[in-house]
């Protein structure tokens, strides 16, 4: 090694400018050279190591997530055997027109039942909610005010899930019964709920999501489906795509308490003279 730096030095003071320069920019380029490669390398391993470090994070991640999978699918089950449950209680019918006939069917038998006379009965436009379909109903009805608040008790706290947007009450034209008789009362009611078969119909969405995403993968046997022959009945059309979305679990709050005998206290009023 002596030597060769010996002889390297000889060289130097014998060589003429020219070989000098060319020497020089040749050791510069090789600096630069040396630097960027340095530069590179420790880049590189930073952003290796940086892998190493977030992949470590993504795996205890899913290590975690894969010990909760149990817990997960047994809230998973809970959840939808709720949202089984709340299906089961909305207005039944396929369609908005069928879901408002047994909402007035609904409304009418508890009117019977309770003693309060149902004078109209308007079936309003139905409403997009969502996914689903709400359906109301405008109703005038007249009966002693302890009537109605049972008929509304019932109707609201009842087994079909509804809802009481508006109510208004009067007694304007009441008849004055006997001594000891409380007045009629008119009271106008909008009645709200939500069509059971639209629940159902995002079921059949989401089977066709999933459908149209097994078409849309390749083949592997190459087989088309057949097109439909002229005496086969045309295929159904699929439903809006709104309809698939996935609802937000209800409030843990939505228990229902009991009803009392007699939620507004109309049995400690006194009727006026």
């Amino acid at each position: 090694m002596r030597d060769f730096l010996a002889n390297l030095l000889g060289r130097l003071r014998t060589a003429d400018r020219q070989q000098r320069l060319y020497l020089a920019l040749g050791v510069v380029l090789l600096l630069v050279v040396g630097r960027l490669a340095v530069t590179w390398f420790l880049e590189f391993r930073a952003e290796v190591k940086e892998d190493v470090r977030l992949t470590a994070q993504r795996l205890a991640t899913a290590k975690r997530l894969a010990q909760r999978a149990p817990q997960t699918k047994k809230e998973f089950d809970a959840l939808q055997a709720r949202y089984q449950a709340t299906v089961a209680e909305l207005v039944p019918g396929d369609t908005p027109t069928l879901a408002a006939a047994a909402l007035q069917e609904r409304v009418s038998a508890l009117a019977s039942e309770k003693k309060v006379s149902v004078q109209t009965t308007q079936v309003l436009k139905d409403e997009a909610l969502g996914p689903f379909r709400q359906v109301s109903l405008r109703v005038t009805a007249s009966g002693e005010l302890h009537d109605l608040a049972d008929f509304l008790t019932a109707l609201e706290f009842g087994p079909l899930r509804v809802t009481i947007p508006f109510i208004e009450l009067s007694r304007r034209g009441a008849m004055v019964r006997k001594q000891g008789v409380g007045r009629t009362v008119s009271a106008t009611i909008q009645v709200s709920g939500v069509v059971q078969g639209t629940a159902e119909l995002a079921k059949v969405q989401r089977a066709a999501v999933n459908a149209g995403d097994a078409a849309a993968a390749p083949d592997p046997a190459g087989v088309a489906a057949a097109p439909p022959s002229a005496g086969s009945a045309a295929p159904v059309a699929a439903p809006p795509a709104g309809l698939g979305q996935r609802l937000p679990p209800p409030p843990a709050d939505e228990e229902r308490a009991v009803v009392p005998d007699d939620p507004l206290g109309t049995s400690q009023m006194v009727t006026p003279p």
